[in-house]
């Protein structure tokens, strides 16, 4: 299936190619180091500002970042980000977190598109198998390592992911897109245009497949995905100071898994293959207006649902949220940002014996408010201060402060230091889940005769559970050593309470089955600590190379009545250190370079050993408009595991390569 997509995007190029170029031109899409350090930014403080003024660990992944990598979905673009784990479970599933706790179900990353949050509420995580666009698309990513819950609220806690979409008149024209290699295949198409004279629209489709990987001892590991997406965005401008966004899409997916499966005729822990379904659609509506240069007005809106099916468990899941903010500066040092919003969530379970929720559906309100103030108490010294206040039904009011300072200590050095606290918020499934893992069997005593029960041992959500709490520390700096180098450095303590962990088994003997339960609760904390580097270097004007390391000591300890286990990413789940080395060459004639290479620490809490990953894609601008690029993956080793996500034999992830052609018109 991937090689006719292949030899489709190869036939297409050299069939529009024509005459390659024979002249060197510089590109135009290429940033220099003091552009990137001035690249607008908005997640930090929800406000347009320069990535240099920001009082965060923020790292941008550009347009041309992704393209120079080669990458086709969401979480691969992430690997480009210092200080992010990606690990990738099987051909669909990953495990993304930032500054420890990985799992499958990260609930400590937010992660939003336009403001729009795409975490569920049902597990505290983000389904990444369901994500997807064009990256074409994409203006760019912006990563914030560290608490992000004064500005975007609960569940902000170790990290924000945003991705910021372009905007409709900056993708005018039509593109087809189409990749094909060793294990993946797909095909995208969008189309851009004019709605009379200020309004602009593009629609969008795509479709992509990845082939099921296999196990170590070389069986299929029943991992297989299919995406298929389709959406518009229509920004419209209906008065001088007004600016109109539309935008939807709709989305259907399908992976192949292994899936645990207890049945009471199977003692043990008992996995079946199943194909899970995903099916979901989404419309935001956003209006902005510039009363003046310093007073700003923001209303943004929007409706989602999320279907899912499988053997374990159907779930349906309807979001509305809507928000107001308001920047206005109130005299020359003092701006003022404040803002409010009200979510309401419903979700529909249909449950079987592997997992079920009581009850079955739930509603949940959330209305929140927040204030930040941004003092400029010198011309190189600015402080902000604020706080997200946060009601749902579980915990109550939830308060998020922080305080960040930024000192320009020069126009190329930037020193700044904060103090955050924010909260992780009780998931459906912490709160009311009932996950049966295993089932011990029964047995017959013949004096006196009677016969024991089969057991079910599984897992049970608490009512009683709290938000689990941090509060960090973090003091960073930026600098350029003159125009070819430049250096992001952060170092952070983050505390945690009321952690989400299980305690002791409860056993209780019943008819037709036992039950030996280990609840969920709160009774751990921990602290983590660490440091992120990155850096840049301008070797050559047709050279650039580029690096980061990531280093995070953890430690967990129980609380009185705790027994120590975290339900949700240990301490060995998250490597003691990542590294990545990236090396962007412009060889001349329109034809590319790049290398990238990354080495992941162990994870010693699931027996995954330290790994080093290099891509090579070699590219060529054939004429304008038409691109052809070639991608090798994972070329150091044969094969190896990223992450195991439950007790089965993890896929392997080989050696591979794709083939991509982008044609503009």
């Amino acid at each position: 299936m991937a090689s006719r997509p292949a030899a489709l995007a190869l036939a297409l190029a050299l069939a529009v190619s024509g005459p390659a170029w024979t002249q060197t031109v510089s590109d135009p899409t290429r940033l220099s180091l003091e552009e990137l350090m001035a690249i607008e930014v908005s997640s930090a403080a929800r406000k347009p500002q320069a990535l240099s003024d920001t009082a965060t660990a923020l790292h941008v992944i550009t347009r041309e970042d992704m393209r120079r990598a080669g990458v086709t979905s969401l979480p691969e673009a992430l690997r480009l980000a210092p200080g992010v784990q990606v690990s990738r479970i099987d051909a669909s599933r990953y495990a993304i977190t930032i500054r420890g706790f990985a799992s499958r179900y990260a609930g400590k990353l937010l992660v939003l598109q336009d403001g729009r949050t795409l975490f569920s509420p049902l597990f505290n995580g983000t389904f990444w198998e369901a994500q997807d666009l064009i990256l074409d698309d994409v203006e760019r990513i912006e990563v914030i390592r560290g608490p992000g819950g004064t500005m975007w609220g609960a569940n902000a806690v170790n990290g924000v992911i945003n991705i910021i979409t372009r905007a409709a008149k900056d993708t005018q024209g039509t593109l087809v897109q189409v990749e094909g290699g060793s294990e993946a295949s797909g095909l995208a198409l969008r189309h851009g245009g004019t709605l009379g004279e200020s309004g602009h629209f593009r629609a969008w489709a795509k479709l992509g497949h990845h082939d099921a990987l296999t196990t170590a001892d070389g069986a299929p590991a029943h991992d297989a995905l299919l995406q298929q997406r389709a959406g518009f965005r229509l920004d419209l401008q209906p008065g001088a100071a007004d600016r109109l966004t539309v935008q939807g899409d709709v989305q259907d997916t399908r992976a192949d898994v292994i899936e645990l499966d207890t049945q009471l005729s199977q003692p043990g822990v008992h996995f079946s293959p199943d194909t899970q379904a995903e099916r979901g659609a989404h419309l935001l509506l956003r209006w902005e207006r510039e009363v003046h240069a310093d007073h700003h007005l923001h209303l943004q809106a929007f409706v989602d649902r999320v279907e899912g099916r499988s053997q374990a468990m159907d779930v349906q899941v309807d979001t509305l949220d809507l928000e107001f903010q308001q920047r206005l500066r109130l005299n020359p040092t003092h701006e003022l940002t404040w803002g409010a919003g009200w979510r309401h969530i419903r979700d529909k379970t249909r449950g079987s014996l592997t997992v079920s929720m009581d009850p079955a559906s739930a509603r949940r309100t959330v209305y929140n408010a927040f204030v930040q103030d941004e003092m400029q108490l010198r011309p190189d010294l600015r402080l902000t201060a604020g706080s997200k206040f946060e009601h749902n039904e579980i915990t109550g009011l939830e308060t998020q402060p922080s305080v960040r300072l930024h000192w320009q200590a020069s126009s190329t050095d930037t020193f700044w230091a904060a103090i955050s606290r924010a909260v992780e918020t009780p998931s459906r499934a912490t709160l009311n889940s009932r996950i049966n893992y295993a089932v011990l069997p029964g047995m017959s005593v013949p004096f006196p005769p009677f016969a024991i029960a089969p057991t079910v041992v599984g897992l049970r959500g608490n009512p009683d559970m709290v938000s689990q709490e941090l509060v960090s520390r973090e003091l960073g700096y930026r600098g350029l050593f003159g125009s070819h180098l430049s250096v992001d450095l952060t170092v952070f303590h983050h505390r945690y309470d009321h952690l989400v962990s299980l305690g002791a088994a409860s056993v209780v003997p019943g008819v037709p089955y036992g039950q030996a339960t280990y609840r969920f609760n709160n009774l751990l904390r921990g602290q983590a600590y660490g440091a992120e580097l990155a850096s840049t270097w301008e070797v050559h004007p047709r050279w650039r190379l580029s690096g980061s390391l990531s280093t995070l000591r953890m430690k967990l300890t129980p609380t009185p009545g705790g027994t120590g286990d975290s339900a949700f990413g240990g301490t060995g789940a998250s490597p003691t250190h990542l590294w990545q080395l990236h090396s962007l060459h412009d060889l001349g004639h329109h034809v590319e370079l790049d290398a990238h290479l990354y080495r992941n620490g162990a994870l010693s809490d699931l027996q995954v050993p330290a790994h080093t990953r290099l891509d090579l894609r070699l590219g060529w601008r054939v004429q304008p408009g038409l691109e052809l690029s070639l991608t090798g993956r994972n070329l150091l080793q044969r094969a190896h595991t990223e992450f195991r996500a439950d007790d089965l034999q993890a896929s392997q992830l080989p050696r591979s390569w794709l083939l991509q052609t982008r044609w503009r018109f």
